[in-house]
């Protein structure tokens, strides 16, 4: 990443003086001082206070830098602590309360959303839902399809299907789990894409907004083809964005039905893949295949 100046006394001015700071530690001071502060005042007049820099400046530089605003960090690092605070079962007041929020109407008026269930179900570690699943030995090693009443919410490959089984269980570790022969239908159709059919399933996900937005832009990339990290977030109307969409799909839940592997870096080169490198040059060249001759 190119390293530019900026002088913490002249308002945000570029000048080659002692005062200096990157780019890159500016933008870092400020994430841990967001995420250290979640109750206090994140304004940009507050943060140009503190930091001694230009309010647009740091609104400029954030977002190059980190892809979304510092409001918008600071809204996502408020969902996610949120979200730690209910799964130590802490109360629901406090556990909003503690996020940064001044009331509750914020989390209820669309929890689904925010959250992907009832806080008090999320807080209890998915306590009054029921995931049922199935493994299979397929292609890439053993596949889990798990869903809920609603969709997928759980997809993933693994060299041994005990550990497929664990992670899911420590995602939702109040839910009930439960293998069953109700989700052969949909495992079924994963085995079939490995075979060279399309992949559509109702899929049932938590995710922050930006990652959704991510996510939904990943399901416009044709079958067969790939798009750069820059592209997808052109896609988004975010074009700075990239190192935020790349933490959005290293963080999707289903992967292959959010097709988050055909998604390579600017040069052409794989990048990353939370189901390895060597399944997603597998996946890109079995699509690319199968569409060169349909």
């Amino acid at each position: 990443m190119k390293t530019h100046q900026i002088d913490v006394k002249k308002g945000g001015r570029v000048r080659p003086d002692s005062t200096k700071i990157s780019r890159s530690n500016l933008v870092e001071s400020i994430c841990d001082f967001i995420r250290s502060n979640p109750s206090g005042d994140l304004s940009l007049h507050s943060l140009e206070s503190k930091f001694k820099v230009n309010r647009f400046t740091i609104q400029k530089t954030f977002k190059e830098i980190m892809g979304i605003s510092p409001r918008k960090y600071a809204e996502e690092c408020r969902i996610l602590l949120l979200k730690r605070n209910l799964k130590a079962e802490q109360p629901i007041p406090k556990a909003i309360y503690q996020a940064g929020y001044n009331s509750h109407s914020w989390l209820y008026e669309k929890s689904t959303s925010k959250l992907g269930m009832a806080p008090s179900s999320y807080r209890r570690g998915g306590e009054g839902a029921t995931i049922k699943y199935l493994t299979s030995k397929c292609r890439l090693g053993y596949l889990l399809v798990a869903e809920t009443r609603h969709g997928i919410c759980s997809l993933s490959l693994a060299d041994k299907k005990e550990a497929l089984v664990l992670a899911l269980s420590e995602e939702y570790p109040n839910a009930t789990i439960e293998r069953s022969e109700s989700v052969s239908k949909s495992l079924k159709a994963v085995l079939d894409y490995f075979d060279g059919q399309l992949l559509n399933l109702p899929v049932d996900i938590v995710g922050t907004d930006f990652q959704k937005r991510v996510w939904s832009s990943l399901l416009k990339i044709p079958y067969g083809e790939t798009r750069s990290y820059h592209q997808v977030a052109e896609m988004i109307g975010e074009p700075s964005a990239v190192r935020a969409v790349a933490n959005a799909c290293a963080s999707n839940p289903v992967p292959l039905i959010i097709p988050c592997h055909r998604v390579v870096r600017k040069d052409g080169s794989l990048g990353g893949y939370g189901l390895g490198i060597q399944r997603k040059e597998y996946l890109i060249y079995m699509e690319k295949s199968n569409s060169e001759v349909r």
